[in-house]
């Protein structure tokens, strides 16, 4: 079962829209590298050197499908394949590099110098190692299988005849890798623990001694002693790294120290101590316990950032394995949620070829089985038809068939549906092949291709027209050649006539609107204007009637005539 044009579209443009996104996030990492020095550790230092196996990487998933379609010997075709080939095992080497300056840090003692001396070899063996068959593959090529880099479904890259080099040099050095670095994480975790399980206890044994020491009675007793002495180390090497120098190359420098435990029975004579003496000791020993436990945090900070980077590559590779070893067990067909989990996958992995892939060069199909138009959109409806099928046989309506198990197991009741499902399409894609085989529908349907061709070839060049009487014609075919030359010109201008009204209308319907807007323009200046006379008088009332100038303006008024008559 292959896929189907429309899943094979899906899956490019969400493996296209992940890369873009994975392209923009690989330009901020070495914008922010270069650009600031606050990130140049070593962690981030690893990171930045994998990020550039990322970009060419995803520079070969945005190309998709095109390097298919301008063909398997085409340049591009061929630099897509040895893209893919080189730079996608990168991440798990660059993982394992990771994981090996971890153990090299725990282990070790390496310090951010000798780690930083290691880094040129990292980017040879990362690089340098999947470059060797990415390259070999371009001078590999036989008679009966061909080149190595051909035709995978999503992308060009390893062909299906060469199927076994997918296995030999690519899943398996890279599970290889996994593996190696899994082991290292697990031995890391253990001593991490058992580290800081020693120091908790340590913390316990001094704060018991610290706190039956003072102010003791004087008086001879049995008593277990218990000596906790402590002791400052040095490297051979001059200075002992720490996985704190290695997060932060500014930070202040601690020493490791040794810690040894003795027991034994005595008998003394017990005495109690100077507060100030106890203080001091209390102070030192808390003062060595904190610089353990910076370092010891600093390392398990450095081993988180490398932890999740390898599990973003599992995360990764498990989909495409899981997808590789269903091809490798039904390798007739094809899962379209696996591919489309792959091509997600910003590190887009290896793809299973479909079963009518060719290799390169590909040999000449026979023309009769090669689906021709009819037979494209034959195939094209019956996916259509089986897929709305499908969608109509939902988890909801099925669900509401069986109300008691919905409830109770819809785990099971769900895994019924899925397989159901699964069956039905499986079974109805395996008829409807039988019934193209055994009627010939492909060879019958392009014979009906040729035909409607040269029919059509025929019509164009205008033969067998002329053989055709006039008088041979029935009423209805002289009643349409009559008037169809009629019909066509009134047609044309009844068009005309309509688009020119259409456009009227649409410029008439933008001037009503234009009035419309000054003239609700004009409105709300209106309300604003008698909104401020209103808001006038009511002002000029109200201060007359505080003021009692109308009584004021009649009293001057008397006044004036009284002085007029005198």
């Amino acid at each position: 079962m292959s896929l189907s044009e429309q899943q094979l579209y899906a899956i490019s443009a969400t493996e296209r829209v992940c890369s873009a996104i994975s392209l923009t996030g690989t330009a901020i990492i070495v914008i922010s590298f270069l650009g600031s020095s606050a990130f140049r550790k070593p962690i981030n230092r690893l990171v930045f050197y994998a990020s550039w196996g990322n970009l060419m990487t995803n520079i070969a998933t945005v190309i998709s499908q095109s390097g298919i379609h301008m063909g398997l010997n085409s340049p591009l075709c061929q630099f897509q394949a040895f893209l893919i080939q080189w730079f996608m095992p990168a991440d798990a080497l660059w993982t394992f590099a990771m994981a090996c300056n971890v153990y090299l840090t725990f282990f070790y003692k390496y310090n951010s110098e000798q780690l930083r001396r290691l880094e040129w070899k990292y980017v040879l063996f990362c690089y340098g190692l999947p470059f060797i068959p990415s390259l070999a593959y371009f001078f590999i090529k036989t008679k009966a299988r061909g080149k190595v880099y051909g035709y995978a479904v999503l992308w060009c890259w390893v062909s299906q005849t060469w199927d076994w080099l997918r296995i030999a040099v690519f899943y398996g050095p890279v599970w290889f890798f996994i593996a190696l670095t899994l082991a290292i994480y697990i031995r890391t975790g253990s001593v991490i623990w058992e580290r800081r399980r020693q120091l908790r206890q340590l913390g316990n044994l001094d704060s018991m001694r610290d706190t039956q020491r003072p102010l003791e009675p004087t008086h001879t007793r049995p008593t277990t002693e218990i000596r906790v002495t402590s002791e400052i180390t040095r490297s051979q090497q001059g200075s002992c790294p720490t996985a704190e120098e290695l997060c932060n190359p500014v930070s202040p420098f601690y020493n490791p120290y040794s810690v040894t435990i003795e027991g034994g029975f005595m008998s003394r004579q017990s005495s109690g101590l100077p507060l100030k003496a106890i203080k001091h000791s209390h102070s030192e020993s808390w003062s060595r316990r904190r610089a353990m436990s910076d370092t010891s945090t600093a390392a398990w900070a450095y081993t988180k950032y490398a932890m999740l980077f390898f599990v973003a590559l599992i995360v990764t590779w498990v989909p495409s394995t899981v997808n590789r070893a269903y091809s490798l067990a039904y390798p007739n067909s094809h899962n379209f949620a696996l591919n489309y989990t792959m091509a997600e996958d910003n590190s887009n992995n290896l793809n299973p070829s479909r079963q009518d892939a060719s290799p390169s060069p590909p040999p000449p199909a026979p023309v009769p089985l090669t689906p021709g138009p009819r037979a494209t959109v034959l195939q094209k409806t019956f996916n259509q038809a089986l897929l709305r099928t499908l969608r109509a046989n939902s988890y909801a309506n099925f669900s509401g068939c069986f109300p008691t198990p919905a409830k109770h197991v819809p785990a099971s009741l769900e895994s019924v549906w899925r397989q159901l499902n699964a069956k039905l399409e499986e079974s109805a894609r395996a008829e409807f092949e039988d019934i193209i085989h055994e009627r010939d529908a492909i060879r019958q349907l392009n014979e009906l291709d040729r035909l409607m061709g040269e029919a059509r070839h025929r019509r164009d060049r205008g033969q067998g027209q002329g053989d055709v009487a006039p008088h041979t014609l029935t009423p209805e075919e002289l009643y349409r050649a009559r008037l169809a030359p009629h019909l066509q010109e009134a047609q044309t201008a009844l068009n005309e006539n309509i688009e020119s009204t259409q456009n009227q209308n649409v410029a008439l319907s933008q001037r009503v609107q234009s009035q419309r807007s000054e003239i609700e323009d004009l409105l709300s200046s209106l309300e604003s204007v008698v909104a401020d006379l209103e808001g006038a008088a009511t002002a000029a009332t109200q201060f007359s009637a505080e003021n009692n100038l109308r009584k004021e303006a009649l009293q001057m008024e008397e006044e004036v005539k009284a002085r007029s008559d005198i």
